[in-house]
């Protein structure tokens, strides 16, 4: 009973990878193609980050790691896509959690600064290596010799968020140095 329990775990967990890389190849093919349909309307950014955060909580706390929110009470509605934005919020944190090691911390935070709202992704992970930052956003990529990689992924997500912030006419930026953590910022 035992084994068929864990045969039965790993399925699941293989059918949810690859029901996710395909879910990322369609969108990733959609948008290429132009045919990804966003549809704005008035929404609450903050309400999306804690959503957001906390659907991702419990996979940080499995591995260890710190997930924190850092919205101001006051963060104004905006028009956009909601779901589009949760996507980008679950792909960074995502990403941030899985490559943070145990004892570290990934922190989401919103603020205003004129006309734009800056939401940034902050984890205390393996980091960015300087010749990488320059192609990460480009579908398939994936930062790191692939001898060095302990990650699955098909170097979509990040893509896949430079897309969708690109749609709602912002910008995506990464900082990052090795042994140090990353931050992705979205400006919309």
């Amino acid at each position: 009973a035992a084994r068929r329990k864990e045969y039965a775990t790993l399925i699941n967990e293989s059918g949810l990878h690859l029901l996710s890389v395909v879910n990322g190849i369609l969108d990733m093919s959609k948008m290429e193609s132009g045919n990804f349909e966003i549809l704005p309307e008035l929404f609450s950014p903050r309400d999306s980050i804690h959503s957001c955060s906390n659907l991702m909580v419990l996979k940080a706390r499995e591995h260890g790691i710190d997930l924190m929110t850092r919205v101001p009470s006051d963060l104004p509605q905006v028009v956009g896509d909601p779901r589009a934005f949760k996507q980008v919020l679950i792909n960074l944190l995502s990403n941030a959690i899985k490559f943070t090691e145990r004892g570290g911390s990934v922190t989401v935070s919103a603020i205003v600064e004129g006309p734009r709202m800056l939401v940034r992704v902050t984890d205390t992970g393996v980091g960015i290596g300087e010749d990488d930052l320059k192609r990460i956003g480009d579908p398939f990529f994936q930062a790191g010799k692939t001898y060095q990689r302990r990650h699955e992924g098909t170097g979509l997500g990040l893509s896949i968020v430079k897309s969708l912030v690109a749609m709602h006419g912002g910008e995506m930026t990464v900082q990052s140095q090795i042994d140090v953590g990353t931050t992705v910022t979205v400006a919309l």
